[in-house]
């Protein structure tokens, strides 16, 4: 039998299938049943509800308003005076008012003639917050509408899609059905109960993310960068470098080490990093009887975790931008990236995670699910768990080195280089801002569109390659960049590259190579089923305002000491149920951070919680996405492990958990109530190893 493929079971009689099934069916309704009765009681008050969701909305207002008002405000010595009214539901009034308050070169007054105003009104209509807001420039004739937007307050109801997909998932290991009946279910939701409705709601959900642009690029580069895999692997270029790693990594532990440490090499996106180094190290790791549950957990904890904390990468434009902002609101006398550097000390679950892969490594011992997976693969050969379904189809596993060719270790480096090589300068392209009259790289598709010439062009990358030395420029290039779209291309050269290799040796003529690459689409199928289910959940959290509900839930337990672990904890909440680090960061870090800056106000602790918060806010984001069944970086690490997905989520879990539980103690915790940032590390690292060396066993004996 084909290694990964579904064992079929003796006896599929009714009976049969009940005693089977039985304990997890059990467990799956006493979880359920046990989810509807508390999550009810922990929803927030209808006012805080309101106001959470009014806060959101009014985010977005904020931001229009901004940039309509940036040209004024920049033609006056001081800031515009805009006279605010405010009319609807106390809460939700109370928190619009806050939030446009906020914004910069504006002064909020009250009525006053020759002015600025802006009218805002805030409805409840069939359990959504509509906010609709007029602006009327001095002496205008008409108003102009700035925002018409509605959004569902978020109810105990918006946790069922996540719930659904996470508890069937788990406990019937139907992934598929899981995620696809929670799109469906939150559909039906949304519309009111309505079935019908919901379907076609259902439908509308997957139809948007397997279309929108960043959703395809993503897609592409899966693609793309599977095939260049399977062209390296058919003209010999994986057993090329697999000798080279044979001679080095002699071991099954140092095959591991090499597998972490190429992890490190991939730090600027964790997708990137994902996909090339589960595809590059899995035939070694294979060879070496490593559990492709180890393999995805490798992978897994050495993407997002990295790309995290790098000082340049793609992470970093999207959690600067948000600190910037806040500090802007709140008068913080630091800049965005000033705050994400004095930060790094204090990502105790990204650090923790990093240190826990090298200690498991170096130690080579194990517990749980995962000693159980690594002893099967130790001791049987068997990388998968007997009936274990990989997440690549049998078309995946069946690219062969082609008989009679030599293997080159150049013709897999080479692609990979290429990948590496245009993905980097590839984010200097697409965010590099140059200055005065030249704002960007002209693209290559504006080139052949006639929008810009080859003089413009060469002149643009003189001036920006004048600035290639230049840290900032680096920096604001990766907060700026496009990196899906570079992604793709990224891929789409490797793939070139890889075939270019193979026809210009004569290893593969022209057929045989597009045949190999090509074998990325059957091998892919499920994979990229799954990503779409992921998104389209993702959407359906969104307009449910599942978000909204968790943060609403535990709001009014926070006082100033605990306020950074019940952030981390929110935060992993939020990440996990929706299977978004981005989206929880997005909603949390204007919800939390200004918490923690008004509760610290005054108190001697008030700027170590307010970083921590920060912090708490990432990790825990990075740690819910880092379990969950559901988030798309889990998801692409089980693709490029080919590992069965649920095993490796079941496999990972106790391993995340077990840091967060280091990181906690003494960091959100230990560090909240005084101790030393490094002397948290120092024990939580300390804690680790002794975890390892108490519970953890060796693989090698039974």
């Amino acid at each position: 039998m084909e290694v990964g493929s579904p064992a079929p079971p003796e006896d599929r009689s009714p009976r049969a299938l009940w005693l089977a099934w039985r304990w997890r069916l059990l467990g799956l309704a006493l979880a359920i049943v046990t989810s509807v009765v508390v999550f009810p009681m922990a929803e927030a008050d209808t006012d805080t509800a309101q106001a959470l969701t009014a806060q959101v909305i009014a985010r977005g207002h904020a931001s229009q308003l901004s940039e309509l008002v940036g040209a004024d405000a920049a033609a006056l010595d001081g800031p515009l005076r805009v006279a605010l009214s405010v009319d609807g539901p106390p809460g939700a009034s109370s928190a619009i008012r806050a939030e446009l308050a906020r914004i910069q070169g504006v002064e909020i007054i009250g009525s006053e003639p020759g002015v600025h105003r802006l009218h805002s009104v805030a409805t409840i209509e069939a359990e959504q917050l509509r906010l609709q807001s007029t602006w009327t420039p001095p002496g205008a004739a008409a108003e102009e509408t700035l925002l018409d937007d509605a959004r569902r307050v978020g109810r105990w109801t918006a946790i069922l899609p996540p719930l659904i997909a996470i508890l069937v998932a788990l406990f019937l290991r139907q992934l598929l059905i899981a995620m696809g009946l929670a799109v469906w279910l939150g559909a039906v939701v949304n519309a009111n109960l309505a079935p019908i409705e919901g379907t076609k709601s259902a439908v509308g959900y997957l139809f948007s993310n397997v279309t929108d642009s960043f959703n395809l690029y993503i897609i592409g580069f899966t693609f793309g960068l599977v095939g260049m895999v399977h062209i390296i692997t058919r003209m010999g270029g994986m057993a090329g470098v697999l000798a080279i790693f044979s001679r080095l990594a002699t071991s099954a532990r140092s095959t591991r080490l090499a597998t972490a440490l190429v992890g490190f090499v991939v730090f600027f996106d964790d997708y990137a990093n994902t996909i090339v180094v589960g595809t590059t190290m899995r035939p070694l790791t294979d060879q070496k009887r490593i559990s492709r549950e180890k393999l995805a957990y490798l992978v897994d904890s050495t993407s997002a975790p990295i790309a995290g904390i790098a000082i340049i990468s793609t992470w970093i434009g999207y959690e600067v931008g948000l600190f910037e902002d806040l500090a802007r609101q709140l008068g913080i006398n630091q800049s965005g990236y000033e705050i994400f550097l004095s930060i790094i000390p204090l990502r105790f679950y990204c650090l923790f995670a990093l240190a826990f892969v090298f200690l498991n490594v170096l130690l080579s011992r194990d517990f749980g699910p995962m000693l159980k997976a690594e002893r099967r693969a130790f001791k049987t050969g068997e990388v998968l768990r007997p009936g274990a379904v990989a997440l690549t189809s049998a078309a995946f596993s069946s690219v062969r080195v082609k008989e009679g060719v030599e293997p080159r270790w150049y013709n897999a480096m080479a692609p990979i280089f290429a990948v590496i090589a245009v993905t980097f300068f590839g984010m200097y392209w697409s965010g590099w801002s140059g200055k005065g009259a030249i704002e960007a790289i002209p693209a290559l598709g504006d080139l052949f569109a006639g929008k810009a010439s080859p003089v413009e062009l060469a002149s643009a990358w003189s001036v920006a390659a004048s600035e290639m030395f230049n840290a900032q420029a680096w920096r604001d290039a990766f907060s700026n960049a496009d990196n899906a779209l570079v992604l793709f291309w990224a891929a789409v050269v490797g793939s070139l590259v890889a075939l270019a290799l193979a026809v210009g040796q004569r290893l593969l003529n022209v057929r045989e190579a597009l045949s190999a690459w090509l074998k990325a689409i059957p091998a892919m199928w499920m994979a990229v089923a799954i990503l779409v289910l992921a998104w389209s959940i993702r959407s359906v959290c969104d307009d449910l305002g599942t978000s909204i509900y968790l943060v609403g839930a535990v709001q009014d337990l926070i006082s100033l000491a605990m306020l950074p672990i019940l952030t981390f904890l929110l935060a992993a909440g939020v990440a996990f149920a929706t299977g978004t680090s981005w989206g929880a960061m997005g909603i949390l870090l204007p919800t939390m951070i200004p918490l923690a800056f008004h509760l610290g106000d005054g108190s001697a602790q008030g700027p170590i919680i307010l970083m921590l918060c920060f912090s708490a806010v990432l990790d825990g984001a990075i740690f819910g996405d880092h379990c969950s069944p559901i988030s798309d970086t889990t998801v692409m690490s089980s693709i490029a492990s080919s590992c069965d997905h649920v095993d490796h989520v079941r496999t990972q879990f106790p391993y995340a958990l077990t840091v967060m539980a280091a990181a906690g103690a003494f960091g959100y915790l230990g560090v909240a109530f005084g101790l030393s940032p490094w002397v948290a590390l120092l024990l939580g690292i300390l804690s680790l190893a002794g975890v390892l060396r108490l519970i953890g066993r060796p693989i090698e004996t039974s």
